[in-house]
C-alpha cells in the first residue's frame, strides 16, 4: 500500500471534490489515503465528518509559508510517498512542501485550464512544471491540449475522470418526480450546477419561452446568482415554469426526474455532471468546452458552440427523442470511476517503484 494525500483547495461541493472522494473510494491505497484541503469550508458535506484521513488546514488568504511546514509535517508524521494536487494553489503548496522532502512524488490533475487565462498563473504553472519534477495529468485531452499551448508542457497522462455508475443509476421517473416534488404532467430539463455566472442558467431561461409550455426547467444547487435569475423570469414572464430545488443530496434522483439534462456552460475541463446525467440514461445537450466532446457522442446528446445561444432551443427540443437511445449501456465503460482509479493506481505504483 502507498500512502497517498490528496491535496484540495477546500471541501466545498464541487466536481472536483466528488472527484477527489470517488476517486479515494476506488483506489487500492483506500485506507492509506489522506485527504487534506488548505482552507477551512464553512460549506463542506456534513457526511465528510464519518471520513477518516481527513484534514483542513485553516489557510488564510494569500501566500502563507506555515502552510508549507503544515505539509511537511503532515508528510512525516504520516510517511507520505505520493502527493496528488488537484488546482493550481494545491498544486504550488505540494511542490514547495516537496522541496523539502525531495522523496516524495507529485501528481498534479489539471481539471480546467480556465485558470491560465491569466498570466500570474501561467507563470506560476510554468515555473512548476518546469524546475519541479511533477507528474501532470489532464482530465480530458482538451486540457492537456490548452496546458501546451499555454505552458508550453506536455501532460504526461490524460485520465478521464469518472463517477460512481451504481450510485448513478435511473429510478422510476414517477417516483424521482414525486419525492422532488416535481409536475408529472411536464417535460423536465434539468441543469445541476452551482447558480453563479458562466454555468449557463441565465441563457436556458431566456429560451425557455421558445419552447413550448409543456416543458419546465429544474434547476439543482445554490449560488449567488439565484436572486438575479428569479427576476429574470418573472420579466420574461416564465417563472412558473421553473423549479428551484437547491442542494439535492441524492443527484441520481435529480437526473431520474427529469427528461433532458443540459449545462451550457462558458468554461469547463470535464464536468462530471454531464456523466451522471448519461449514467442516469438521460441525454444531453452541452456547450463544445472543455473536454465535453470527448464524452458526449450523437446518440447521448447534442455539443454546441458556447455562443451559439440561437440554437439552444432547438437543440433541447430535438434531445427529447434521444431519450429512446440506451444511453447508459453505451457510455458505462467510459464514465465509470473504477477505470480512473486503476488508472491514477497505475501511476503512483510507477511513481514508487
Amino acid at each position: 500500500m502507498i500512502n497517498v494525500m490528496q491535496l484540495v483547495q477546500h471541501f466545498k461541493v464541487g466536481g472536483l471534490e466528488k472527484m477527489v472522494f470517488e476517486l479515494r473510494r476506488k483506489s487500492i491505497h483506500n485506507a492509506t489515503t489522506h485527504v487534506v484541503a488548505l482552507e477551512e469550508s464553512s460549506q463542506a458535506w456534513p457526511e465528510l465528518a464519518t471520513l477518516p484521513n481527513l484534514c483542513s488546514l485553516n489557510k488564510q488568504a494569500g501566500i502563507q509559508p506555515k502552510v508549507i511546514t503544515q505539509l511537511v509535517e503532515y508528510i512525516d508524521k504520516h510517511d507520505i510517498r505520493i502527493i496528488h494536487s488537484h488546482h493550481i494553489g494545491p498544486m504550488l503548496y505540494a511542490a514547495l512542501a516537496i522541496v523539502q522532502r525531495p522523496h516524495v512524488k507529485h501528481v498534479t490533475t489539471v481539471h480546467d485550464a480556465w485558470y491560465l487565462q491569466q498570466w500570474r498563473m501561467r507563470l506560476i504553472t510554468w515555473a512548476i512544471c518546469k524546475f519541479t519534477n511533477v507528474n501532470v495529468v489532464a482530465d480530458a485531452q482538451a486540457v492537456a491540449q490548452e496546458v501546451a499551448q499555454k505552458v508550453h508542457h506536455q501532460a504526461n497522462d490524460v485520465v478521464i475522470n469518472g463517477i460512481d455508475s451504481v450510485y448513478f443509476s435511473p429510478i422510476n421517473q414517477q417516483f424521482a418526480r414525486y419525492q422532488l416534488s416535481l409536475p408529472q404532467n411536464v417535460r423536465l430539463i434539468g441543469c445541476g450546477a452551482r447558480v453563479e455566472s458562466g454555468k449557463g442558467h441565465q441563457a436556458m431561461i431566456s429560451q425557455l419561452h421558445l419552447l413550448p409550455n409543456d416543458i419546465h426547467l429544474v434547476f439543482a444547487g445554490d449560488g449567488g446568482l439565484k436572486a438575479d435569475l428569479i427576476v429574470l423570469a418573472q420579466t420574461l414572464g416564465v417563472a412558473h415554469r421553473i423549479h428551484w430545488l437547491g442542494r439535492i443530496s441524492k443527484m441520481q434522483v435529480f437526473y431520474s426526474a427529469i427528461d433532458v439534462f443540459c449545462l451550457f456552460s462558458e468554461r469547463e475541463g470535464l464536468p462530471l455532471a454531464l456523466l451522471e446525467a448519461m449514467a442516469c440514461n438521460r441525454p444531453v445537450v452541452a456547450s463544445d468546452v472543455g473536454g465535453v466532446k470527448e464524452v458526449v457522442n450523437p446518440d447521448a446528446g447534442i455539443v454546441l458552440d458556447k455562443d451559439d445561444i440561437e440554437k439552444l432551443a432547438p437543440a433541447l427540443l430535438q434531445a427529447f427523442a434521444l431519450k429512446e437511445n440506451n444511453i447508459r449501456g453505451n457510455n458505462l465503460g467510459l464514465v465509470c470511476s473504477s477505470l480512473m482509479a486503476k488508472r491514477y493506481d497505475a501511476i503512483y505504483q510507477t511513481l514508487c517503484v
